[in-house]
């Protein structure tokens, strides 16, 4: 509900005319208007002929404010005025009467009433927020501060609402805005705040840190009850919108590098499977009509004896029309075939793949393929380990793909430069897409890392 608004004082009825006479103007504006000044018995002219608003601008520029403010809002509720005629006539009266009589206050309270009467059939926005403010001056220069404090309340202005409760004495209701603002500059401070942590976790590569505090300082549990809807988050907002959008979430992430043999490409792959055939939808697509949607598979298993215990790589053929073959062999359909070696694995006639299995002790932990005749290999690492580019191009860094987050932590004698930050040896960095990485080993020359999407 809008604040209370007393209604304007009604100017009295004019007498009635006797004879043929011209109805004489209000009693109010001839009893207020004494003296003899020429300028003033022209306004009383204008009056009585009915011409109030060229009176009423004569009486202003005279100074008699208070006479022109009953002119004025005689002229703004004439019946014969629309809505927006009474509030352009109102406007204008306002701007040219303080609010410093009687009268010049009853015409600042009809604005104020005309404004939040018209606010009312309006929707929630910006041109609704501006008939408010509006309002709320108009109740401050008609000396309803206590009113025009609320309405600003409403608006979450609540300096202003301080302000004008201390202009009428509104103590009770000074003492709640002082308290919210106080409220409100603590939140404001440990936005601050974040926003400076949220900045230095992104800085040096820190980011599921940066977005854990992201989250915790978007929610409103973050701020007081009365400041939630009301202190400007928008910085921490669009912080969290760019990280979202720059999360690897796939399990699938393009790595484009360049070191001492060039710039070149190498896709890391984290499922658990990789699976390659037909389908655009497997991680290492072939288009050959021969190959079945999904032809064949790797992934890591236990192995079996009489082997050691241990992981190995192994290749499952998919049960395809055509068959895979591991250096020649025939896979049998739906049976692991361990991959103890480099080799070739063929998908029928139609594709061969380059197959390294890369170890790490006495265990497996993925494997480089890249597919015959073509640039760029593919880097599986269903549960991280080192970070193989191609054969022979190991980092010194491991690697660890668990969407969101793709995690690089560097050996102990490297350094990262995460964009222009150069970080401490042996820094772990949770990768964003866009990122630029260069791995500096102690020894060696260095390689640029650039996450594509």
């Amino acid at each position: 509900m809008e604040p209370p608004v007393a209604d304007p004082p009604k100017p009295p009825a004019p007498p009635p005319a006797r004879g043929n006479a011209p109805a004489p103007g209000p009693v109010r504006t001839r009893i207020l208007i004494t003296g003899i000044r020429p300028e003033l018995q022209t306004a009383l002219a204008l009056i009585d002929r009915g011409e109030l608003r060229e009176a009423a601008r004569l009486l202003e520029s005279s100074g008699a404010h208070a006479v022109a403010a009953v002119v004025r809002l005689e002229h703004a509720t004439t019946a014969s005025q629309s809505q927006g005629q009474r509030l352009q006539m109102l406007r204008e009266g306002c701007a040219r009467n303080p609010g410093d009589t009687e009268e010049g206050r009853a015409l600042h309270r009809a604005l104020a009433e005309a404004l939040l009467r018209q606010a009312e059939a309006m929707a929630d926005g910006a041109p609704r927020r501006a008939l408010l403010i509006e309002a709320a001056r108009a109740l401050e220069e008609a000396g309803r501060g206590e009113d025009a404090g609320m309405i600003y309340e409403r608006l979450g202005l609540w300096r202003r609402a301080a302000e004008a409760y201390e202009r009428v004495g509104a103590i009770t209701n000074l003492e709640y805005a002082l308290e919210v603002i106080e409220r409100q500059e603590a939140a404001q401070t440990a936005i601050a705040a974040a926003e400076k942590a949220v900045d230095e976790a992104l800085r040096i590569g820190h980011r599921r840190l940066a977005y854990t505090l992201l989250g915790e300082h978007t929610s409103d549990r973050f701020l007081p009850t009365q400041a939630r809807d009301r202190i400007p988050r928008l910085g921490l907002v669009q912080r969290l919108s760019v990280l979202e959008d720059a999360l690897p979430r796939r399990t699938s992430i393009r790595v484009d590098w360049r070191g001492p043999s060039g710039a070149k490409t190498t896709l890391l792959h984290s499922g658990e499977r990789l699976r390659i055939g037909r389908s655009p939808d497997v991680e290492i697509p072939i288009a050959a009509p021969t190959l079945s949607r999904e032809h064949v598979c790797v992934e890591l298993a236990p192995r079996m004896p009489p082997a050691p215990p241990g992981v190995a790589l192994v290749a499952i053929d998919q049960g395809s029309k055509v068959g895979s073959f591991w250096d020649g062999d025939a896979l049998l359909a739906g049976e692991p075939e361990p991959l103890t070696g480099s080799g070739e694995l063929g998908l029928g006639f139609a594709a061969t793949l380059l197959l390294h299995p890369l170890h790490e002790g006495d265990d497996t932990v993925g494997a480089l393929l890249r597919i015959e005749g073509r640039d760029g290999w593919h880097l599986f690492l269903p549960e991280g380990g080192p970070l193989h580019l191609a054969p022979g191009e190991r980092l010194p860094v491991t690697v660890s793909l668990r969407p969101p987050f793709l995690e690089l932590t560097a050996d102990p004698d490297t350094r990262l430069r995460l964009g222009s930050t150069l970080l401490e040896p042996g820094a772990r960095v949770e990768a964003l897409l866009g990122d630029r990485v260069e791995v500096i080993p102690a020894s060696g020359p260095p390689c640029t890392l650039q996450i594509r999407r």
